[in-house]
């Protein structure tokens, strides 16, 4: 604010001319009568110094209230620290975890597809036609009366399992051998081959259909 005042040129103009003024009149009162005594002149040249000093002193105090308002937020803003750029880089974004659906428990299955196939082929070779029906799923059941399906499995000497694939759960012929003057709707005798169909039925294989294999592709078989 005083580096502000003394820069001013309006105050460096009015100082310099109250500066020529106050000893140009204390000359002029000294010589204007050359009849006073020495102590009157040295009692008027201090008057003189004395306005002197107080307009000085008012134009001064006038110069700085008027720079005041200037200087207020000048001081506030050095006061403020200034903003360093940060050279640190920018946090990474923190990565929420996506949860993840739990996996579908797989069922626990009773036996395995071979096991079901195996069992129901060895009830035809025993002529265990209950635990043979016992192998088929609720839906196969009521869709093929056991009687009839029954009466059909009488005509079946053997019951075997094919060469398919090396892996067992993979197996689905049976080849079923008809007893000598019995054939099957299409007028075969021997060995026939049927696909069977498994699904999972209360967490254990059953057998939910069976179809002819022909060369125009598999029918689902009358006998069930």
């Amino acid at each position: 604010m005083l580096l502000a005042m003394l820069g001013d040129p309006i105050w460096q103009v009015l100082t310099l001319i109250l500066t020529l003024a106050v000893p140009l009149l204390i000359v002029a009162v000294r010589t204007r009568d050359v009849r006073a005594s020495t102590h009157r002149m040295r009692r008027d040249a201090l008057s003189i110094l004395q306005v002197g000093l107080a307009l000085f002193l008012l134009m001064s105090a006038v110069e700085l209230a008027l720079h005041r308002p200037l200087a207020l937020p000048q001081r506030t803003s050095r006061s403020a620290s200034p903003h360093v750029p940060s050279l640190m880089p920018p946090p990474a974004p923190m990565l929420t975890p996506t949860s993840m659906p739990p996996p579908t428990p797989t069922p626990l299955l009773t036996h395995s597809i071979t096991h079901v196939l195996v069992t129901f082929c060895e009830a035809i070779n025993a002529r265990d036609y209950q635990t043979a029906w016992n192998q088929y799923a609720r839906s196969l059941q009521q869709r093929h009366p056991e009687a009839e399906t029954v009466a059909v499995w009488r005509t079946f000497t053997r019951c075997t399992i094919p060469d398919q694939s090396a892996d067992p759960d993979a197996f689905s012929i049976l080849t079923l051998t008809f007893a000598p003057g019995s054939h099957d709707r299409f007028g075969r005798t021997g060995d026939v081959d049927y696909r069977f169909t498994m699904g999972v039925e209360d967490h254990a294989w059953k057998i939910t259909g069976i179809c002819d294999i022909l060369s125009e592709g598999c029918f689902a078989v009358s006998w069930g």
